[in-house]
């Protein structure tokens, strides 16, 4: 949920309330300042502009494992949370990366740890953060400032007929960051959309939800992190994972509207949403 990569309480508490918020009509738009708008109006320039190029949108699942994601060196990237974990990034770093949890900008200890982790691992890409974590990141220096971009999240992209994406103002909210990963590509006109380690399987074992990696990407020490899946009712993880393919639905609806192919090419995994493709074929065909 937002997010099943770190599975906090704060994350399942904005899942909770994004179920009940689905049967409810969606609040007014806030208002922005004007400072707001103008950070906002940045996002102009990516517009479009990518069109008629692939991408791809990678996730952390442990089929990361099983994939070479070396050729994907010149390729237009998208990945996001612990990505930097994986051993890629010494080959080449990702074009953009996203985050979304909030757990991810409390201002806490852990959290300083990690985006320094990433700077180290990653230090030039382009980062998509959330508005509302503007304040702790720039106070806290977390992340280059030139490279910072911000998107609004509004609203519930489960329970929402998109009928076009405008990055200069309000985004569904979402509840994963792979979906604002592939709402960035929509918006940047990238066709087809490749996803990568979209596993989804938390629901298939009673463990700790898995990654690529092992432990929690330096933030085992953070006091809201619960990974641990059985501290959670099955019900309230198979409600929470339906809404999260209601989400990725809309995405498919806004994706067909918009003439863009978004096609699944993770190992395995449950995410049945979009048409697939082998991984190790696409490669080979470039």
């Amino acid at each position: 949920m937002r997010s099943l990569l770190n599975f906090s309480e704060r994350a399942l508490r904005f899942a909770g309330n994004t179920l009940l918020r689905a049967s409810q009509r969606i609040t007014p738009l806030p208002k922005l300042t004007a400072d707001e708008r103008k950070l906002l109006a940045r996002n102009e320039r990516f517009r479009d502009i990518h069109r008629g190029r692939r991408a791809f949108v990678i996730g952390t699942g442990p089929s990361l494992q099983t994939q070479n994601l070396a050729p994907l060196g010149d390729e237009i990237t998208f990945t996001l949370s612990a990505f930097w974990k994986h051993p890629i990034v010494k080959q080449w770093e990702p074009t953009y990366y996203c985050f979304s949890d909030p757990l991810l900008f409390d201002g806490s200890q852990p959290m300083r740890e990690f985006f320094a982790r990433v700077v180290s691992h990653v230090p030039h890409a382009t980062f998509f953060l959330p508005l509302e974590a503007r304040e702790v990141v720039t106070r806290q220096n977390l992340l280059p400032g030139d490279q910072i971009y911000y998107f609004a999240p509004h609203g519930d992209l489960a329970a929402m007929d998109v009928p076009e994406l405008d990055l200069t103002t309000f985004i569904p909210g979402v509840m994963n960051v792979a979906q604002v990963c592939i709402m960035l590509a929509i918006y940047m006109g990238a066709s087809p959309i490749f996803l990568l380690g979209l596993d989804h399987d938390w629901l298939s074992h009673q463990n700790e939800v898995k990654h690529f990696y092992s432990g929690h990407a330096g933030l085992e020490e953070h006091p809201e992190l619960r990974p641990v899946l059985s501290d959670w009712s099955y019900k309230f993880l198979m409600e929470c994972q339906l809404t999260g393919w209601n989400a990725y639905e809309s995405l498919l609806r806004l994706s067909e509207r918009q003439g863009i192919r978004i096609v699944n090419a993770t190992a395995g995994g449950f995410l049945d949403v979009f048409a697939r493709a082998n991984y190790e074929e696409l490669i080979q065909t470039r």
